[in-house]
C-alpha cells in the first residue's frame, strides 16, 4: 500500500498464475473480482484464502508484518513451507523463518517480475474453485434474513451494495473487522480503511473524520461502528459537525461489547460487565437499557435515522444522499 506496489503485484501474479491473500491492511488493492484474489487471510480471513495458503509450499509476503491474527498464531500453513519475506523493515522481513529481500515493495516485484520468465505455478482448477466457493458463501451471508431483527451480515451486504464505487469503508473493532475481511467487497481500489493492528475501540468516529480530510468532500467514508466503541469515543461528532463534514457512521447496536460477551459466554462464563444493564436492588444486572443513540447524534446536529429492518436501512440510505455538510448515523 504504501510503496504504491498494487499494480506490480497483480501483474506478478498474472503473469505466474500466483493466488493472492490479503491482510487487512492490503485489503482492496487487488480488485476482490479478480480471479486470483481469494480474500481474506487468517484468522479474520475466509476459506478460500486459508485452504490455499495452507497447502502452499511457498509464502510470499509483500509489505505485511506476519501478525498473529494473519498467521493464526503461525499454524496457519504447512510445516514444509518455505517463506519468502519482501519488507523494507528488516524485523519483519525475517519472520517466519523468512528468506528476506529488505527492500522496497513496489521495486522488488518489478524486479522479480522478468528474473522469474518462464515459470508457472503448478495450479490448474484449484484457484477458481476455492474462489467460487467462498463467494457462494458471501452471497449467503449478504441476503440471509435471521431471526430476531436486522442482523450484522445481511445489514453489511445491503450497505456495500448501496455504497459508491469510490467510497472509503472503514472499521476498527469488535466483531465488525473480521465480518468485513471476510465478506466486504470494496468496489474500486484503496476503498478499505481498517485499524486493526490494536482493534483500537473509538477509532472509527475520529478516523472517518480523517478520512474525510484526507480524500474531501466529493466522497463519501463510512464507518462501520458498534456501540459500544461509540461509547467510548464520538466527540469527533462535534468536530465534524464544526467542520461542515459528511462522514456515514453505520452504528450496529448490540448492547455494548457483544463480540467480548460472545468470547465470555462461549467459554463457558458469565457475562462480565459486557453488556448495558441496569443494576438493581441485590447488586445484579437486571434489564437492558434502552438508548436512543439516533438521538444523541441527533442532539448534536447530525442527520439520523432509526434502522430495524432491511426496509428502513434502504430507504435511509437514499434518503441521505440528500444530506450535506453535516454528519450522519444509521
Amino acid at each position: 500500500r504504501y510503496s504504491g506496489a498494487e499494480v506490480a503485484l497483480q501483474k506478478l501474479a498474472e503473469t505466474y498464475n500466483i493466488p493472492i491473500a490479503e491482510t487487512q491492511a492490503g485489503r482492496s488493492l487487488v480488485p476482490w473480482q479478480h480471479p486470483l484474489n481469494l480474500g481474506g487471510i487468517g484468522v479474520t480471513g475466509g476459506k478460500a484464502a486459508n485452504v490455499i495458503g495452507r497447502d502452499a509450499d511457498l509464502i510470499i509476503g509483500v509489505g505485511t508484518r506476519f501478525s498473529d491474527f494473519t498467521t493464526s498464531s503461525k499454524w496457519l500453513f504447512n510445516q514444509d513451507r518455505k517463506v519468502l519475506g519482501i519488507n523494507i523493515c528488516p524485523f519483519d522481513a525475517y519472520k517466519m523463518d523468512a528468506e528476506a529481500i529488505v527492500a522496497d515493495a513496489k521495486m522488488t516485484l518489478e524486479a522479480l517480475l522478468p528474473a522469474l520468465a518462464g515459470y508457472k505455478t503448478a495450479y490448474t482448477g484449484e484457484i477458481a474453485a476455492a474462489k467460487a466457493e467462498w463467494e457462494a458463501i458471501v452471497d449467503d451471508y449478504y441476503t440471509k434474513e435471521l431471526p430476531g431483527g436486522l442482523n450484522q451480515t445481511l445489514a453489511l451486504g445491503i450497505i456495500n451494495a448501496f455504497m459508491p464505487n469510490d467510497a472509503i469503508a472503514l472499521g476498527s473493532a469488535g466483531s465488525l473487522p473480521g465480518d468485513m475481511q471476510r465478506l466486504f467487497r470494496p468496489k474500486d481500489r484503496g476503498t478499505y480503511h481498517m485499524e486493526y493492528g490494536y482493534s483500537t475501540m473509538g477509532y472509527e468516529i475520529a478516523g472517518a473524520l480523517g478520512v474525510k480530510l484526507a480524500i474531501g468532500d466529493k466522497r463519501e467514508v463510512y464507518a462501520m461502528c458498534g456501540d459500544g466503541s461509540f461509547n467510548m469515543l464520538h466527540g469527533e461528532l462535534i468536530t465534524a459537525c464544526q467542520e461542515h463534514k459528511k462522514i456515514n457512521i453505520c452504528l450496529f447496536d448490540n448492547a455494548s461489547f457483544g463480540c467480548i460477551n460472545n468470547l465470555q459466554v462461549g467459554h463457558g462464563n458469565v457475562t462480565l460487565c459486557t453488556e448495558l444493564r441496569y443494576r438493581n436492588k441485590e447488586g445484579l444486572f437486571g434489564d437492558f437499557m434502552d438508548i436512543d443513540y439516533a438521538k444523541v447524534a441527533e442532539a448534536y446536529g447530525c442527520k439520523a435515522y432509526h434502522v430495524r429492518t432491511m426496509e428502513e436501512l434502504v430507504a435511509a440510505f437514499e434518503d441521505a444522499k440528500k444530506v450535506k455538510n453535516r454528519p450522519v448515523l444509521f
